[in-house]
């Protein structure tokens, strides 16, 4: 009895986890993603059993499409690329990683399950806790960093255990360097930052994401879905395209995704051209050149769309709001993998 009442308390347990993340999942979905989902549901099996719950979860987490076929015809053997590609030539860098970001030359940036971030060197020596309560991090080199705490409160560290107030109630966060921050507030209000909240400049309101590219550029989405590129604030901008999902910048390259997880390149003023679709995540290098997390986990190294394209990795983490690529070039990738380990990862020079 004891243990059937351990069961009943782990699985409701399990269950409001599930569907605490799912909520965020659902309320982005259109009508028929929801009916897919409840489909895919449907056929999860017994949820009293390991094995059902984690295919439920996957309906409510992942695609429903691809989560349907995995709990059907259960999980294909990971996928392996060719000699010398990607997963075929890791080495481990560090493991229970949550986020991560590697640093000039030597160092990495290390946030785990317990909101503690850590500072190592790439060989995983020197580690040492440069923050014990951090909800997200952008380390400008291997010894500064920007940190937000767990009450919304943006602080500039050395990591040394000096650091100075930025601002409060933040959402979201872009340093260009040690002075100038931009800074999106809880309140939809995104602001240009010179040191902190006592010297700043409105740039736009309602705003979902954003990404500067400089203390005068900056790419402005709004919480309607179009992506605006604004100089200097909202008065003087340009609509670069609309029901975005992600998107990035790099150059005069703009890569962004579709309400339909189409991935799409828009070169300067030339016509948007599709680079790929069903696509989780990416982390372009150039303007032809982007790593691409499809959905199904698998990392793909392509050179101008999918057809040209070579295997990198499987089974790399698919969670909203965390980044599981970051290139350093064309050739070398660190990828951080669904079991929360984070590998360094080479790929041939590019044709």
């Amino acid at each position: 009895m004891m243990r059937s009442r351990g069961i009943i308390v782990g699985l409701a347990c399990a269950l409001a986890t599930v569907l605490a993340v799912a909520g965020m999942a659902f309320a982005q979905d259109d009508a028929r993603t929801k009916q897919l989902r409840l489909l895919c549901a449907q056929l999860s099996g017994d949820l009293t059993e390991p094995g059902g719950l984690a295919a439920f979860k996957r309906c409510l987490t992942q695609d429903p499409i691809a989560a349907t076929k995995q709990n059907v015809f259960g999980t294909p053997a990971a996928v392996q690329p060719p000699a010398g590609h990607g997963r075929n030539t890791r080495s481990a860098v560090a493991s229970a990683v949550y986020r991560f970001q590697v640093a000039g030359s030597t160092s990495v940036y290390v946030l785990a399950s317990d909101a503690k971030l850590w500072r190592a060197t790439l060989d995983g020596k020197d580690a040492k806790v440069v923050d014990p309560a951090v909800t997200s991090f952008y380390a400008l080199d291997g010894t500064s960093f920007y940190a937000l705490d767990p009450q919304g409160n943006l602080w500039r560290e050395d990591g040394d255990g000096a650091r100075q107030k930025v601002d409060a109630t933040v959402a979201r966060f872009q340093p260009l360097d040690g002075t100038t921050v931009y800074v999106l507030g809880t309140d939809g209000r995104l602001w240009r930052e010179t040191g902190d909240q006592s010297n700043r400049s409105l740039v736009d309101a309602e705003v979902a994401a954003f990404r500067a590219v400089d203390a005068t550029i900056v790419y402005v989405k709004g919480r309607e879905g179009k992506l605006w590129r604004e100089n200097g604030s909202n008065v003087d901008r340009r609509q670069v395209g609309s029901n975005v999902g992600d998107f990035r910048i790099v150059g005069s390259s703009v890569y962004l995704t579709g309400s339909d997880g189409g991935l799409w390149r828009k070169n300067g003023e030339d016509a948007p051209e599709q680079v790929d679709t069903a696509v989780s995540a990416f982390e372009p290098v150039d303007g032809r050149f982007v790593y691409v997390l499809s959905k199904d986990g698998r990392l793909w190294a392509e050179n101008g769309t999918a057809k040209t394209r070579s295997l990198v990795d499987s089974d790399l983490l698919q969670q909203p709001g965390v980044t599981a690529i970051q290139a350093v070039d064309a050739e070398r990738v660190y990828v951080l993998g669904s079991d929360h380990r984070l590998w360094s990862e080479t790929m041939p020079p590019a044709r």
